[in-house]
């Protein structure tokens, strides 16, 4: 049912999923259709270039709510997001993922409990994750660190299948800083959140684009994105390894004064040098990764940018340049 004032806006990011993306949409078609609600789809292209634009604009017409946002370039999908959220127009907004990992018949769940619990945010929590060992330790570590930080519930920030109200998505998009990560932003602000258990599928067609090195610099991203723990840590590591350092000095002062005893092994003194500065080279890395930070934020760049707007409501296309 297509609606030009929609309760409910689904925003799906999507980055190179032409295999995927035209069976995603039928999901979500066949699930909002079964609900009656007015509502959109509203697809927003992150820089594809494997086809997945043409594809979109192909199938148009057969999806008569659909909204596509596209993006000049690659801007990576939590920008991909805030603009979603920027164009959408429902009073409860869902985001998907493209990829088909998510399942469109929780999207009804997802939504009676936002309204039921009168939560601001309901995130998906995946509680039989799909994926390599890796990337579960991962999740679970920088899972438990977010709730600790922001004293919230959350137990899957890496998950993209979430409900929004739209007054949350409007405190989102009051933000001007460019590491923003979802989740983690709304538990510090500090609205009601709850974790809701969904079902995840493996994924059938395509290929993931986070990799192990890559999910530590997402990881390690979102935690330096609302607190300086990271900072905190170097910091306290310094103090341990001083007393480290001062323990052994002062062995080595006190076996040469009672006893006359000397040390003359250098591989030892080698390996704890390389070992030291292995640890001075990590933590200056830490401290430059915040510092770089600061020089994008002083730049003032646009978080994302627009370069084109698709619609069709009623079967009547529209494009805006």
């Amino acid at each position: 049912m297509s609606a030009p004032h929609p309760e409910i806006s689904i925003v799906i990011p999507t980055y190179n999923e032409s295999e995927n993306i035209l069976s995603v949409l039928s999901e979500i078609k066949e699930v909002m259709d079964n609900i009656d609600r007015p509502y959109e789809i509203i697809v927003v292209d992150d820089g594809s270039t494997d086809g997945t634009l043409e594809v979109l604009k192909k199938n148009l017409s057969t999806f008569p709510n659909l909204r596509i946002i596209r993006l000049t370039r690659n801007f990576g999908q939590h920008p991909a997001i805030y603009a979603g959220f920027n164009y959408s127009r429902g009073k409860i907004i869902v985001t998907i993922d493209a990829d088909g990992q998510n399942p469109p018949s929780e999207i009804p769940r997802l939504i009676q409990t936002l309204e039921e619990g009168n939560y601001d945010f309901v995130q998906g929590w995946r509680k039989e994750r799909k994926g390599t060992s890796i990337r579960k330790i991962f999740s679970r570590i920088v899972n438990w660190t977010i709730s600790k930080i922001t004293r919230s519930n959350l137990k899957d920030i890496g998950c993209g299948m979430a409900c929004f109200t739209k007054s949350t998505t409007q405190k989102l998009l009051q933000a001007s800083h460019h590491f923003r990560y979802i989740p983690a932003e709304v538990a510090w602000m500090g609205l009601k959140v709850y974790s809701l258990p969904i079902s995840q599928r493996e994924r059938v067609k395509g290929k993931s684009r986070y990799r192990v090195w890559s999910l530590f610099w997402v990881n390690f991203d979102i935690i330096a994105s609302i607190s300086t723990l990271p900072v905190e840590v170097i910091g306290f590591i310094g103090v341990i390894f001083s007393l480290i350092g001062f323990a052994m000095g002062t062995r080595i002062l006190l076996r040469r004064i009672l006893w006359g005893l000397t040390y003359n092994d250098m591989a030892t003194v080698t390996a704890l040098f390389f070992f030291l500065v292995g640890v001075q080279i990590l933590c200056t890395s830490v401290l430059c990764a915040y510092i770089s930070r600061t020089y994008r934020e002083v730049q003032h760049r646009p978080y994302y940018i627009v370069q084109q707007v698709m619609e069709s409501y009623q079967n009547e296309n529209r494009t805006d340049e």
